[in-house]
């Protein structure tokens, strides 16, 4: 069976023409696709995922295990691009129909089917991270036994590395782990962006997203931050339904939450005023306090809730408060 999900309304009707085309053992997939992908994993024998190869990895990394339980998998996008299943699984043929019904360009898996099951992969897993490059490429060519160079320089845990993975000088490839912004290097480069960062939210009442979307533009643009490796958004208790901060966050998951792959996006996660005036701060202010209860907000509230979400790790303030129009941000990282 094919199973066909689609990350959109409009990209769903491109998936029922779709079924419709390969034939009545395929199944249309509903509602978030992760939960959907869950239900019917074990019956299918290929995935079919309109969205984009990014959003597709990550949102079928869960469930790659071996080459023996792993279906098929092809994105469709601008080309429709085989993930896995290659050959061993029909990955490339179902590709080159697809490509035909669709008039576009197949882009085959050559080499080893990669299936999830390499270290690079559950590294990208485990962080839960975004990736930007071939991923399947990548892995393959560290199945090959080819020499992989490796950045991390915010030293996450990575678990067990094969040889050839490693910070060595000569490479074709450079996998680069990182939750800032970064050049894209020389020759092939896998960029995975790891969920660390947690940004706090200070917003006068009546904000509007436009004004609170600008603020935190300013942690990419000034501060160099990826704006993919932020893992919630944290405020005061009375902002919990700010309008204009909601808005704002919703359009952060548009733009930078991989599209809607089924995951789900940052939370805003607030706590009383007691509770963040306990939250030692480098910038308190007299006029915060005042008016809120808290001689902090975007400071304390990114703190907390990076402290409570680090389970023990370090947490540091990355992002001091910076000022926008009725709006205040700051950003935490969790570090291992």
């Amino acid at each position: 069976m094919i199973g066909i999900f689609a990350v959109d309304a409009e990209l769903r009707k491109a998936a029922v023409d779709l079924g419709a085309r390969l034939g009545p053992e395929t199944v249309i997939g509903d509602g978030p696709i992760g939960q959907a992908l869950q239900r019917l994993w074990g019956r299918l024998g290929a995935v079919v995922l309109f969205m984009p190869t990014g959003a597709a990895v990550r949102v079928i990394a869960p469930l790659l295990g071996s080459a023996e339980t792993t279906p098929a998998i092809v994105c469709v996008n601008e080309f429709v691009v085989v993930l896995a299943g290659g050959s061993s699984g029909g990955g490339n043929a179902l590709a080159d129909r697809i490509a035909e019904v669709l008039d576009r360009t197949a882009v085959p898996s050559v080499g080893h089917d990669t299936t999830g099951d390499t270290a690079l992969e559950r590294v990208v897993a485990g962080l839960e991270a975004s990736v930007d490059g071939d991923l399947a490429g990548c892995a393959a060519a560290l199945l090959e036994g080819e020499p992989i160079r490796l950045l991390n320089p915010l030293e996450l845990p990575l678990g067990p590395l094969p040889d050839n993975l490693g910070p060595t000088q000569v490479a074709r490839w450079t996998v680069q782990i990182d939750d800032r912004v970064g050049d894209q290097g020389v020759g092939e480069v896998l960029r995975v962006v790891p969920r660390t960062l947690v940004v706090g939210l200070g917003a006068s009442r009546g904000v509007s997203g436009d004004e609170v979307s600008s603020a935190l533009s300013k942690l990419e643009w000034d501060f160099g931050l990826d704006l993919r490796a932020v893992r919630a958004f944290a405020s005061i208790d009375l902002k919990a339904e700010e309008r204009g901060v909601l808005q704002a966050i919703d359009d952060w998951s548009f733009w930078h939450g991989d599209g809607g792959a089924g995951e789900a996006p940052p939370r805003l996660l607030t706590y009383p005023a007691a509770t963040l005036a306990q939250v030692p701060v480098p910038n308190p202010s007299d006029v915060v306090l005042a008016e809120t209860g808290t001689p902090s907000v975007a400071e304390a509230a990114a703190l907390h809730a990076a402290t409570l979400l680090a389970g023990g790790q370090r947490v540091e303030l990355v992002v001091p408060k910076i000022k926008g129009e009725n709006v205040t941000v700051a950003a935490a990282r969790i570090r291992p």
